[in-house]
């Protein structure tokens, strides 16, 4: 959650070499589902998908549940950067109703839901789970996690109401990372932020989440979420229309287009916004 992914390598070292003495199922899952999670956070998809599996596998044998909703939440993030959500869906449902008490999978259902177009049912579950000031979701590990799903799914709808509550509520955590372990890290709470502040036309608010976003993310080394944060502040800059806003978004579109080809993300290249060089 700080951010401090500098020392994730020594780390799963030490780790990885204890569970391997160990040779205990559910220590060796917890290793390989967290070794999947950096690997999809830092954009080495090819592995993370191997990881992803050789997770579940020991996972099965230690605690299937606690195994099977990492698994498909992983898998999500991975059929998110890479398309291919649709075939994601039923998985998703079915974890829901195995944990109808951890609403951040409900977050990851209406975020699918808002990208393959059935807005009126995203809609509906967004003002339900952003009511009250979002009390629906417990302030616990997750929080920040479904927060952030929540944020990018009220920009995709262009939900005012919504963004106005989740940009008062994350105000206070914008210098952390959107991270749940092991089921996954979303990068900078100020990439969420400058989303929901675009939505609501604080441009000024909007650009500094922005660049605060672009610094954390790439310090970080999470390069999809950096693409993700230059894409978002490119159509950001090209709807608030300032001068100089054109060329500063072509910069970054062009940062964030050389990204998503580089890390096998294609699908995303289509959802930017169109080119604003002449």
């Amino acid at each position: 959650m700080m951010g401090e992914t500098s020392e994730l390598d020594a780390g799963f070292a030490a780790t990885s070499r204890m569970a391997d003495e160990l040779r205990q199922p559910f220590q060796l899952w917890e290793v390989r589902a967290a070794q999947a999670a950096v690997a999809l956070f830092q954009g080495r998809l090819p592995e993370a998908e191997e990881l992803i599996d050789e997770a579940f596998a020991l996972g099965e044998r230690a605690k299937p549940e606690n195994a099977n909703s990492s698994y498909q939440l992983q898998r999500y993030l991975l059929r998110d950067f890479r398309g291919g959500l649709e075939e994601i869906e039923p998985a998703i449902c079915d974890v829901i109703a195995t944990h109808p008490h951890r609403p951040a999978f409900r977050c990851a259902l209406i975020h699918l839901q808002a990208q393959l177009g059935r807005t009126a049912d995203a809609r509906a579950a967004l003002d339900e789970l952003t009511r009250d000031d979002c009390s629906a979701l417990p302030f616990d590990q997750e929080w920040l996690y479904g927060m952030s799903l929540l944020a990018e799914t009220s920009g995709l709808l262009r939900d005012t109401r919504s963004a106005t509550v989740l940009h008062r509520m994350l105000v206070p955590w914008a210098d952390l990372n959107a991270a749940d372990w092991p089921e996954g890290f979303r990068g900078s709470v100020a990439r969420y932020l400058g989303i929901v502040a675009t939505t609501t036309e604080r441009w000024s608010a909007a650009e500094e989440h922005f660049e605060a976003a672009l610094v954390m993310n790439a310090r970080m080394g999470a390069r999809p979420w950096l693409a993700h944060t230059q894409r978002d502040y490119a159509g950001m800059l090209l709807a608030r229309a300032r001068p100089l806003d054109r060329e500063r978004a072509g910069d970054l579109l062009d940062s964030a287009l050389a990204a998503y080809e580089a890390l096998g993300m294609e699908t995303h290249v289509a959802s930017a916004p169109a080119s604003t060089r002449t």
